[in-house]
Formats: C-alpha cells, sequence, structure tokens
C-alpha cells in the first residue's frame, strides 16, 4: 500500500528494476490517469490499482504476448479496462495501440 490515497498521484512509471507491484500500491489514487511499465514488470498485486476511477491509460514497454504473461491479480479492473498501448520506436503500419517517446521523453501515441 506504499502509494495508496495519494490523491494528488496522476501518473507512474515503473523502470526495468521494478519486477512487481505490490498488493492495494495505488489503491485509491482517484487521480491517476496513466501507468508506463516496463516489461522487466512480472506481477502486479491484488487491489494495486483498485479504485483508481480515473485511470485511462496504460503504457508497457513490450509486446502482447509478453503483457499476457504477467500475473495480474484480482480487483484491478482499472488497470484491465484502461486502454493497453505497446511501445514501438518506429511508426507502425499495422493496426493496434502504440506509443513512443518524443525527442523530450514524453509518451505520445501514434498516428494521434
Amino acid at each position: 500500500a506504499a502509494f495508496e490515497q495519494c490523491y494528488n498521484l496522476t501518473s507512474v512509471t515503473k523502470g526495468d528494476s521494478v519486477t512487481s507491484i505490490g498488493n492495494y500500491a495505488f489503491t485509491d489514487c482517484t487521480s491517476l490517469t496513466s501507468v508506463t511499465f516496463s516489461d522487466s514488470i512480472t506481477e502486479i498485486g491484488y487491489h494495486a490499482f483498485y479504485d483508481c476511477s480515473n485511470l485511462a491509460n496504460v503504457y508497457y514497454i513490450g509486446t502482447a504476448d509478453e503483457w499476457a504473461e504477467i500475473s495480474i491479480g484480482a480487483a484491478n479492473m482499472p488497470l484491465t479496462e484502461a486502454t493497453l498501448y505497446f511501445y514501438s520506436e518506429t511508426e507502425p503500419e499495422g493496426e493496434g495501440n502504440y506509443w513512443h517517446y518524443d525527442s523530450d521523453g514524453n509518451v505520445v501515441v501514434w498516428g494521434e
């Protein structure tokens, strides 16, 4: 419950050294709108994103197959129902949700 009820938290970026998100880590962070995960994430605990009612976008530095391998605990509907984007350095030709970093290090969705 490291960040539980951090009402002013709007975004979270988890780097390569983070492999798991603990139970209740971001519960009730009602201002949280986006999270960015590296492909080192293997587990997201139960209730980690419970009641994060404004969580809209998840940016993942990895593939859909890698995302499918992550163990996601119960009661994480805001996370699992958010729009999921996969990282691509170059603009993809096919359909799907992809993102990249701009020259300033900001997250940018391809095609917007």
